[in-house]
């Protein structure tokens, strides 16, 4: 890929995550998604992107997808795909785009949102088995190693996110002294 197609790609990129911030602070539904990223479907015109939104509040995650892009939980029951009724095609910014919608209920389980890259190269049965005992401030890192090839490249680009739950923190007792 020349500069100038890499270039174009980025600029998509940063077109998309423009639109689908700037509908962040909305409180929408899995059909809610859908639409933004059909709106942003019609304002993209300089090529084609993949995207997935993941939105987590108290009932739960919510969200959409398009392209060949993956968003998985991954916990003690093993893999999750929340986006296995996406369509591969057509992207966003084709004008054409079919968005799929999906939720689940509130989850502890590691969520992956990852490109094809790694999704179409992953050993699934390699990722659950290991990814919960994989420390998670280098959990990126491992995975990227998880689809290397012997010769130290990559099938694709790949791109990853992984995202954990903060366990709940204690409440703070108060005490008082009296004398």
């Amino acid at each position: 890929m020349g500069r100038v197609a890499v270039a174009q790609v980025l600029r998509v990129a940063d077109a998309v995550i423009h639109e689908v911030t700037a509908a962040t602070s909305l409180d929408h539904n899995e059909r809610g998604w859908c639409e933004n990223l059909r709106q942003t479907d019609q304002r993209i015109s300089d090529g084609e992107s993949t995207c997935i939104v993941v939105a987590r509040s108290d009932n739960g995650l919510v969200g959409a997808s398009v392209g060949d892009s993956r968003a998985w939980l991954l916990g003690s029951s093993g893999l999750m795909d929340l986006t296995r009724d996406q369509q591969r095609k057509p992207l966003l910014g084709s004008g054409e785009t079919r968005p799929v919608g999906f939720r689940h209920p509130p989850t502890n389980d590691l969520l992956l949102v990852c490109t094809d890259g790694f999704c179409d190269y992953i050993k699934r049965e390699a990722l659950v088995k290991e990814v919960l005992w994989i420390d998670f401030a280098i959990l990126a890192r491992k995975l990227v190693e998880m689809v290397r090839l012997p010769s130290g490249e990559l099938w694709d680009d790949i791109g990853i996110v992984a995202c954990r739950p903060r366990r709940a923190l204690p409440r703070r007792k108060r005490y008082e002294i009296v004398e």
